[in-house]
């Protein structure tokens, strides 16, 4: 447990809702509009110095103000002599001080010993709607977005093999051989010794040659197949649905709307 006597007790609140209640209770047990200080993130600056001025340590003011900058709501509630109970309201509404993410809980001790004034209903009213009045209240629009991405899978594989195939060739080759021919030629006129009829039995033989073919058969490469990948990159096309929130304004009674966003309409189409 934290002791401390600083008036002014501070907390955060991650719905805006439980902070409203919050500073309902506070109006309604006797604090007023001008001790309670309401800070919503609007997209505008920090709040680590005002709350430095109030009297935090440059620690605690950076813990609010990361709770600020987060969209959560920082209430502040200045008073001397009644810290513990405004720092009860607000915890038991929901809200978290820089003691709470360990588990702790500050104890206040007042600064001035006044008694609590009693509660004045017709007053804590009437600055409940006050603040009803000069505060507001965000209504965050999301949408739903497509998200590609893109992943590795296998699309297919490709085979490389060899088959053999038989084919008729044909070859021309020239090749070379003997002819025998015959040819009479006239004779010299001139006397001969040798009778006739004695050369009967006389045969010539004269041998004939030719050239045969010999095939045989060599394997040589006749080519080759190259088989490899390369990255080929195309567009594809992915439709879904996809939802989105929009704002409208529901009108009940004889109630004016100021503003210039023309997306947002009222059912009555002003």
């Amino acid at each position: 447990m934290t002791t401390t006597s600083r008036p002014v007790v501070v907390c955060a609140f991650r719905d805006d809702a439980q902070a409203q209640q919050a500073i309902n209770d506070l109006m309604n047990a006797g604090f007023t509009n001008d001790q309670i200080h309401y800070s919503v993130n609007k997209g505008g600056g920090g709040i680590t110095d005002d709350l430095v001025n109030l009297g935090l340590s440059q620690q605690e003011a950076s813990f609010y103000n990361n709770e600020f900058e987060a969209g959560h709501t920082v209430v502040t509630v200045n008073t001397s002599d009644r810290q513990q109970q405004a720092y009860d309201i607000l915890t038991g509404d929901g809200g978290y001080d820089v003691n709470s993410g360990s588990g702790q809980q500050t104890q206040y001790t007042s600064t001035a010993a006044t008694t609590a004034p009693a509660t004045d209903t017709t007053y804590a009213t009437t600055a409940a709607r006050n603040v009803d009045q000069t505060q507001t209240q965000d209504v965050k629009l999301r949408a739903e977005q497509l998200q590609p991405n893109t992943r590795w899978v296998q699309a297919g594989e490709v085979n490389v093999r060899k088959d053999v195939v038989s084919e008729q060739q044909t070859v021309n080759v020239p090749v070379t051989r003997e002819e025998v021919y015959v040819e009479r030629r006239p004779g010299s006129g001139q006397v001969s010794d040798t009778p006739i009829g004695q050369d009967d039995e006389r045969t010539i033989r004269v041998p004939v040659s030719e050239e045969q073919v010999d095939v045989t058969k060599q394997t040589v490469e006749t080519g080759e197949v190259v088989v490899g990948k390369r990255p080929v990159t195309e567009t594809q096309q992915y439709t879904d649905t996809v939802r989105r929130e929009e704002a409208h304004i529901d009108r009940e009674g004889d109630v004016n709307i100021e503003g210039t966003d023309t997306d947002l309409t009222d059912q009555t189409g002003r």
